[in-house]
């Protein structure tokens, strides 16, 4: 069980229990969006089964000032605001706080976080956000995300067009996923994956 606040994610960063997924399977520069976009819905729902999802979305805390922002429409409203506008309410909240969204940047501002409950459809949003993070497509939010089942201690993070990371408390919980999906796994990281998961 995993509970939502500053510190959620330590003990998934700590687990040995983490599968790497390759999305972004190359081609034309549309193929390549659709085709990581297609993965991350059918991975995700695959890690996280049910009909509504809990999200983790943490906005960048000056959108106006990132470079691009008036190409991507970020010139006006916050960053949960835009999210909004594309259709994932980040009211109301199940929880929030404020942290950093990776370890080390404990020198910068802290970004809000805000968990909320989610419709695949409005899940998939959130997904198709991640994948344009640098491709450059929109419309695209100045936010990041994680999708997180909390009662079975999983998150599945599309970081970008590239890859999606899922991570378990419990081996049992992904085991399944390792087989089913393994021609999209990393094969760079294959080695610790079999390690961990096929102990």
């Amino acid at each position: 069980m995993l509970s939502l606040g500053p510190d959620w994610q330590r003990d998934l960063s700590a687990s040995p229990y983490r599968l790497r997924f390759e999305l972004n399977a190359g081609g034309p520069y549309v193929t390549m969006f659709t085709g990581s976009y297609d993965r991350a819905r059918a991975l995700a729902r695959a890690a996280l089964p049910g009909d509504q999802v809990t999200a983790v979305v943490a906005a960048y805390h000056s959108p106006k000032r990132e470079f691009g922002a008036k190409w991507r429409g970020w010139t006006k409203g916050t960053a949960f605001e835009i999210l909004e506008n594309m259709g994932v309410p980040t009211e109301p909240v199940i929880n929030t706080w404020s942290g950093y969204w990776w370890d080390g940047l404990e020198d910068d501002e802290p970004w809000v976080h805000r968990a909320i409950r989610l419709t695949w459809d409005q899940a998939d949003i959130l997904l198709w956000n991640q994948c344009a993070h640098d491709m450059g497509v929109t419309p695209h939010a100045p936010v990041f995300s994680k999708l997180v089942d909390l009662e079975r201690a999983v998150s599945v993070h599309a970081y970008d067009d590239r890859g999606m990371d899922i991570t378990a408390l419990s081996r049992a919980t992904i085991s399944d996923l390792y087989g089913q999906y393994d021609a999209w796994l990393l094969d760079y990281d294959r080695p610790r994956m079999s390690s961990a998961l096929q102990e």
